[in-house]
């Protein structure tokens, strides 16, 4: 049983918790300070409010004191059958558990636990009439034993909590309402809305009234409601019949021209309500009209816009006409109809006139007739050519259409509006110009609007593939290279600016599908007002020619390149003939037997392309052959087909050169006993992982010179492979004089291709 101390501090509890909810309208505010009012009246420090939320079946901590800052307003606890909260709440009853690890009737959510929870008391709070709101519970983490004395406070605490928490809860819906109702009234701008007593004395000047008619409230409140309405409504009686109708049938109509305070004209859409009470008696009138100026005045332009259309129609050659999207059936024809198919209108209105109209079709149009109504009425604009047969006659006359939807206020296609264009005379001249273009070599066509072809040639058809109709429209595009597509459409985007269509692309060869360069041209075709009404474009193959031209371009920098390094060579060279020569005659001999060297190699360099490559044997055979009788003392053995770098021909070769001129002087080739043998291998991965060519010059049966005496020749050679292969072509060289004739060695890096002939020279 409660102490004296402990009941006293109940009563101050309640107190203040009384005090504390007059100052205060703010639920969570009231619902916090509960939680720790009743915390102190219980000595616990643990207390909370559950809210029932019905949708998910479950309860959120809405308030509370003593606990983690993640659970107050997020926790959220189960109101299943085995929840204490559910428990106390189905039955409105208090639940008391003094142990919760040995409560076997109900489960506990986890965080009670976290918090050390070990003795619980809760009981529901009830709204006026007994409508579950939620519980209210005081949670101890030192053993309790809570009894009926806490669970009577508790109830009575739950008492006064409930009719708080249904007034604020009604207060803060009452007050939504009203801001509800306030921001319709300050965003119903487009719209008049006047309150008049039952003697039409204006109470209430709301919404969009004073923006839409000019009036401040305090200028409209106590007139009478005929004050908007024109002159000429007042003098017919208009208001007072409005007023007279709302009385008897409880709303009039009120779509008419008003005017504003400034005398200007507004339509309002509206309608005026007779404002009665239960009983029946009048109280009032709400007069209520949408400004609806603008769309009247846009559909009274529309109506002079379609009547001056009608007046277009009757006087074009071109047949205008409409058709019901669904039937198909004719609604409207111009007079240019009757000129053209040689039909009243009247005939050709009536009866199942879209099946008439098929009739008249020669029968080869028919079914692209048929497909082009059908693309309208799913919501394509359509151009299409066909023939009809004039009954009365028999003459073919050519037509062009051009068929658009018309769609209703749904978005649904409810119209086919078309424009047919006699062009009869035109389709004969085209003819004419069409065998002119089937007979010319390039692939020719037509197009309009963007790029978009109405005709290809046969030319075109046997190159690409595509039919005629497969390259209608943006179809065409297919047969040009992927890369190139966005270049094409660009160039068609910018030919109406600057009145012609030039652009280089690939074109797919339907054989052998490779792509091949075109040069696309287009020109426009203008009518007599300079409008452009078509194109007429031509491809021409110049993938020759830019083949010829990358090979020009190509060849004229590789002979560019090879006159620096020729000339260069050829200074070198005199320098070191001059040097090495003894007098002017000897120079000259020696310059003129080099340069016949370099003559050759120039032979065998100018007979290439860029492609190819000189190969060893063939460098080494152009040397030796220039030493006429001496191919009996030289045998070659080596792979054919090494193919050199070009930039180390040149240079290589005068090594050579230099080896023979001095084999032919003073070594193997110059002495009756002398032989020669040239040795030359290929190395597939050599230094630096690249291919390289090893050579190996050595003379035999030479009759040297006594010990001491000066070397006879070799000079110039031996400083050029020694010192210049290795600078000039990173090769490896060595070169000695042995005891019966020269013995050289070079390395170098050749090209990673080969030749196809792979024969052994020997």
């Amino acid at each position: 049983m409660a102490s004296q101390d402990e009941f006293a501090r109940r009563q101050r509890v309640l107190s203040e918790f009384g005090d504390f909810v007059l100052d205060h309208d703010d639920l969570d505010d009231i619902l916090d300070e509960a939680c720790r009012l009743i915390a102190l009246a219980l000595d616990a420090d643990l207390a909370k409010v559950i809210e029932i939320d019905r949708g998910s079946d479950t309860g959120l901590v809405r308030a509370g004191v003593g606990w983690r800052a993640d659970i107050v307003g997020r926790e959220r606890v189960s109101l299943s059958d085995r929840s204490s909260e559910a428990f106390a709440i189905e039955r409105t009853e208090p639940v008391i558990t003094n142990d919760i690890m040995h409560e076997e009737r109900f489960t506990f959510p986890s965080f009670l636990l976290d918090h050390g929870v070990v003795a619980l008391v809760n009981v529901p709070i009830l709204l006026p009439g007994r409508i579950p709101y939620g519980i209210l519970q005081v949670d101890a983490r030192i053993p309790r034993a809570f009894d009926q004395e806490d669970v009577e406070f508790l109830k009575t605490y739950a008492m006064v909590l409930g009719p708080v928490i249904d007034r604020l809860k009604t207060a803060a819906a009452l007050k939504e309402t009203d801001e509800r109702l306030r921001l319709i009234m300050e965003n119903a701008r487009a719209y008049v809305m006047v309150v008049s007593d039952a003697d039409d004395r204006i109470t209430d000047w709301i919404a969009g009234s004073e923006k839409i008619l000019g009036w401040s409230p305090a200028e409209a409140i106590g007139k009478t409601t005929d004050m908007i309405f024109t002159n000429e409504d007042r003098s017919e009686g208009i208001p007072a019949r409005e007023l007279s109708g709302a009385r008897e049938r409880g709303t009039a109509p009120n779509v008419r021209w008003h005017q504003r305070q400034d005398g200007t004209p507004v339509f309002l859409d509206g309608q005026t309500i007779a404002l009665k009470d239960r009983a029946g008696r009048l109280r009032g009138y709400l007069k209520i009209g949408q400004d609806v100026t603008d769309r009247v005045r846009a559909e009274t332009a529309l109506r002079e816009s379609e009547e001056r259309f009608r007046q277009f129609g009757e006087a074009s050659r071109d047949i205008l006409w409409m058709r019901d999207a669904e039937t198909l059936q004719w609604q409207y024809l111009t007079p240019a109809f009757e000129t053209v198919y040689g039909l009243s209108r009247d005939e050709a209105l009536s009866g199942d006139n879209f099946r008439a109209w098929l009739d008249l079709i020669v029968p080869e149009d028919r079914d692209r007739a048929i497909e082009a109504i059908e693309q309208v009425r799913a919501g394509s604009h359509v151009v299409f050519d066909y023939r009809i047969r004039r009954p009365l006659d028999g003459a073919i006359r050519w037509l062009r259409n051009t068929d658009f939807p018309i769609a209703d206020a749904s978005g649904k296609v409810s119209v086919i509006g078309g424009v047919g264009h006699d062009l009869t005379e035109l389709r004969e001249a085209e003819q004419r110009l069409q065998v002119l273009l089937e007979g010319i070599p390039q692939l020719v066509w037509r197009a309009v609007g963007a790029g978009e072809w109405t005709w290809s040639s046969p030319q075109w058809t046997a190159y690409t593939g595509l039919s005629s109709g497969e390259s209608a429209g943006l179809g065409w595009l297919e047969a040009f290279h992927p890369d190139d597509r966005d270049a094409v459409r660009r160039a068609w985007e910018g030919a109406h600016r600057t009145g012609g269509l030039d652009v280089e692309a690939r074109i797919c060869h339907a054989e052998n599908r490779d792509y091949r360069w075109f040069q696309t041209r287009a020109s426009p075709v203008r009518d007599a007002g300079g409008t452009i009404v078509e194109w007429l474009g031509t491809s021409t193959d110049i993938d020759d020619i830019r083949d010829l031209q990358e090979r020009q371009r190509i060849l004229v920098a590789e002979l560019q390149h090879r006159t620096r390094n020729l000339m260069g060579v050829v200074r070198s060279m005199a320098d070191k003939t001059a040097r090495a020569s003894a007098d002017l005659p000897d120079f000259r001999a020696r310059f003129r037997d080099r340069l016949e060297s370099l003559s050759r190699v120039q032979s065998l360099l100018s007979r290439l392309n860029e492609h190819d490559r000189v190969s060893f044997d063939e460098l080494v055979g152009a040397e030796l052959a220039a030493l006429d009788g001496t191919a009996d003392r030289v045998s070659l053995e080596g792979p054919g087909g090494v193919r050199l770098r070009s930039s180390t021909v040149q240079t290589l070769a005068m090594a050579l050169h230099e080896l023979a001129t001095n084999a032919v002087k003073y070594g193997a080739l110059g002495q009756p006993q002398g032989r020669l043998r040239i040795r030359w291998s290929l190395e597939p991965n050599g230094p630096g992982d690249r291919p390289w060519l090893h050579i190996d010059w050595r003379e035999r049966g030479v009759v040297m010179p006594p010990a001491g005496s000066a070397p006879a020749g070799g000079g110039q050679g031996r400083e050029l492979i020694e010192r210049a292969l290795p600078y000039q072509l990173k090769a490896r060289t060595s070169f000695e004089l042995g005891a019966d004739g020269v013995h050289c060695t070079i390395g170098l890096p050749v090209s990673a291709t080969r030749n196809a002939k792979e024969t052994e020279h020997g």
